[in-house]
């Protein structure tokens, strides 16, 4: 009977230890071991910076098409087509991996293109829809939707007062942790620091929710011309999925961060006929960020310029 007890013992001291191993390390898709964390991360990490940097360019702010000057009609749709400016990142701000120790493929689109539709609802409200097209392009595949809802709170002569409340659902897939650029090069060298031995297909969620307050202002004798400024601020929620093959297997560690920005934007909008509008904007968001442990704590802003060529159906 002791001997049964001791043989039992031993088989489950062995399940357990088996079972503990498997849930820190498990087979991947191609038969190798995968392995990876979740990860909570400070919201002025240099990860973080990359998520908070990516969703601010496409924060759905600004870029407000001036009203006909006939007024508004309810139920009226208006398309528009939004392109985006993203500046190239340089070195220093490309190395965001492992607390800003490993550079990350981060210039990938030189360019946000998305279509916005606006619809005009009763109550002076307007919804707005936009999502980037979700194709394959500059090595990235976008699945994002950002909603908003707007409404002028006061007018005027010629100044109007609007708000605006938006959020995003969605990411972003591409190889952003181990790129192709870095496989001709051997695993833990200088260039491929990573370890990488594949592309990985890394999924960046860039989810958000804002709201915003914008005065326009229309050009006594010059109608057609509306210049307008916005202060907005935004709650941002990012998570970076890794699928990134390495030497030691498949790594998928998934970090996420969560944490406030300001965001404002300048700009004018100019009626071209009575239907057809030509939108431009500059954003600039402060994003703050600590390098490395030796550095102090800096402000990497994103400033972009915005454009949108809109039509209305009424």
């Amino acid at each position: 009977m002791k001997n049964n007890v001791i043989v039992i013992c031993v088989y489950a001291i062995g399940i357990s230890l088996l079972s503990d191993k498997a849930i820190g390390q498990s087979a991947g898709s191609n038969g190798s071991a995968s392995f990876g964390n979740n990860y909570h991360l400070g919201f002025e990490r240099p990860e973080a910076w990359g998520l908070k940097y990516f969703a601010s360019t496409t924060l759905l702010s600004g870029l407000q098409p001036p009203e006909p000057t006939e007024g508004r009609r309810v139920w009226s749709v208006t398309v528009g087509f939004e392109m985006g400016w993203l500046p190239t990142l340089d070195a220093g701000q490309t190395r965001i991996g492992f607390n800003g120790r490993a550079p990350q493929d981060l210039n990938k689109s030189p360019i946000l293109v998305r279509p916005v539709v606006r619809v005009s609802l009763p109550w002076k409200l307007t919804a707005i829809v936009a999502a980037p097209p979700p194709f394959r392009a500059f090595g990235v595949t976008p699945h994002l939707l950002a909603l908003g809802l707007e409404r002028p709170l006061w007018q005027r002569n010629h100044w109007t007062l609007n708000w605006r409340g938006y959020g995003q659902v969605g990411s972003v897939k591409g190889a952003f942790s181990c790129p192709g650029s870095v496989l001709a090069f051997a695993p833990g060298s200088a260039g491929n620091p990573t370890s990488c031995m594949g592309e990985s297909a890394d999924v960046a969620s860039l989810r958000y929710l804002g709201s915003e307050f914008q005065v326009a202002y229309r050009i006594p004798k010059m109608e057609r011309l509306v210049p307008h400024v916005s202060v907005g601020g935004n709650f941002i929620d990012g998570a970076i999925q890794l699928r990134a093959p390495v030497v030691r297997g498949l790594d998928e560690t998934r970090e996420w961060t969560r944490g406030g920005t300001f965001s404002m934007t300048a700009g004018a909008s100019y009626l071209l006929t009575k239907q057809t509008a030509f939108t431009v904007d500059t954003f600039y968001s402060p994003l703050w960020v600590t390098r490395n442990a030796t550095a102090g704590r800096t402000n990497d802003g994103l400033f972009n310029v915005r454009a949108m060529l809109s039509y209305s159906f009424r």
